[in-house]
């Protein structure tokens, strides 16, 4: 079974002469004080607002989203891009107070994108990173802390920011978990797609707890100047807008925390389970955070098509999740995680990661050898690591690097310069304004990549389309 690509979202707002502004906006990582805050991994966030692309903020880039009626969706260059010039690296201009470019979506260090999830390859736990699929080092991985360096306390990661950042996102949830066959099945069946979209699920459930009403309350009093107090207040209270136009913010938040309160009650008087500080599944934050890769391109299987190990991996998933600590003496929290990660969920996004999925790939460091500057235990440790995973240290979904299109000829190089999920997108080659940017989908390296016809199977038999790139049209003709 061939999946065909979905078409491609977005309305058309803004005409160039072959080309179309497929987005009047973009994704933006709010501003605020908080650092620590566990969206640091994802290149946007559904928390965050969207907000209009001015012309002239489009200049400020190299690239814009476009639709071209033959090539779908893809990324352009809003200006000349120069060789070795990074893509997603913003030109200097003068900063605002208290502005900063670093948080903006698929930011990073010199424009480099941070993926929306990665997850390391199953057969590499030992070497790489849990979260930023980085090298472990030898004194990680035996928490030897000899220099008072600090390190992190979990093995599995490579640096206290890390281990950190993963608590506050997913790995409390999945520790109270059992993976043991889902993993084993992954391993026995070289899968890993159903180890990222669990990664996905449990960052979801983990959001979606809900404090006890004294939690909710002091939640509620940190967003009291947004607009979703209003909101609430208007829309799910009944309060009309004249009323609240004229409470203050200190009365608007007693209000709030009042009703929250109100709803705890009557949840806990329906279940009778509640003790005082438990927690429960908000089920639309869930879903909120189950559908953080919905804008990349999925191919749509009616549920009769699908594949037969797909709903062998769902089921697996399902009771991986059902096994956490806080969900597996509650069918009402279960049955909120089987509506939400229904099998419809998990295909799409399953072809969502065939589609747009990155194999995080870099060499194995001389420094993590036996010896240093030992260039023949590199080059060994490096060949067991690519035996091992599949020449793949992990895999990876970016938001802005899966709107790029393919060719057969480049103009855009894909590397990972700081080893490990940060991935950089550079011109390699000098590229005018308008001009399409694409990367390759395929290992034009291999040998078999010199035949056209071997080419265009390839990408045809993985990503349902022929390729027309220039070189491919080319090469037949001759």
């Amino acid at each position: 079974m061939k999946m065909h690509q979905h078409s491609r979202r977005g309305a058309a707002k803004k005409a160039t002469t072959t080309v179309t502004l497929l987005f009047s906006r973009k994704f933006v990582f709010k501003s605020g004080d908080n650092d620590d805050d566990d969206d640091v991994y994802e290149s946007f966030s559904l928390d965050d607002p969207l907000r209009n692309v001015l012309d002239d903020d489009l200049s400020s880039g190299n690239f814009f989203i476009g639709h071209h009626e033959k090539n779908g969706r893809g990324l352009y260059a809003s200006r000349d891009v120069t060789k070795n010039e990074s893509i997603f690296k913003k030109k200097k201009k003068k900063k605002k107070k208290n502005d900063n470019n670093n948080n903006k979506a698929g930011g990073g260090t010199e424009g480099r994108q941070k993926p929306i999830t990665s997850h390391p390859t199953i057969w590499n736990y030992d070497l790489e990173c849990y979260l930023c699929l980085g090298e472990l080092s030898k004194k990680t991985k035996n928490n030897n802390n000899n220099n008072n360096e600090e390190v992190s306390s979990d093995g599995r990661f490579c640096s206290v920011e890390c281990e950190r950042d993963a608590r506050a996102s997913f790995y409390e949830t999945e520790q109270t978990m059992d993976l043991r066959r889902m993993e084993k099945y992954c391993e026995e069946n070289e899968l890993k797609f159903p180890l990222m979209a669990l990664r996905i699920a449990t960052r979801s459930v983990q959001r979606s707890f809900r404090l006890d009403a004294n939690a909710n309350a002091k939640a509620s009093v940190q967003f009291m100047v947004t607009q979703s107090m209003r909101k609430k207040l208007i829309k799910e209270m009944n309060i009309s807008e004249e009323e609240v136009n004229q409470m203050t913010p200190e009365e608007a938040a007693r209000r709030i925390r009042e009703n929250e309160e109100e709803e705890e009650e009557e949840e806990e008087a329906r279940t009778n389970k509640k003790e005082e500080g438990a927690m429960s599944i908000d089920r639309k934050t869930m879903k909120k955070y189950a559908n953080v890769a919905e804008l990349l391109v999925h191919a749509h299987v009616d549920e009769h098509q699908m594949f037969p190990s797909w709903k062998e991996e769902h089921a697996l998933l399902l009771q991986t999740l059902e096994s956490c600590e806080k969900v597996r003496d509650s069918e009402e929290e279960k049955a909120k995680i089987r509506s939400v990660f229904d099998i419809r969920w998990y295909a799409d996004l399953t072809t969502r990661f065939h589609l747009n999925s990155f194999k995080v790939e870099y060499p194995v460091s001389a420094s993590s050898s036996s010896s240093q500057g030992d260039f023949r235990a590199m080059m060994e440790q490096t060949l067991t690591s690519s035996i091992r995973t599949g020449a793949s240290n992990g895999s990876a979904i970016y938001a802005y690097g899966s709107m790029f299109n393919h060719s057969c000829a480049p103009n855009v190089n894909v590397t990972w310069p700081e080893r490990n999920h940060l991935v950089e997108f550079v011109a390699n080659e000098n590229i005018k304004q308008g001009e399409q940017l694409t990367i390759a989908y395929i290992d034009l390296n291999e040998d078999w990549s010199l035949n056209v016809a071997k080419r265009r199977a390839q990408l045809e038999e993985a990503y349902g389309f022929v390729c027309e790139c220039p070189r491919c049209v080319s090469e037949t003709q001759n």
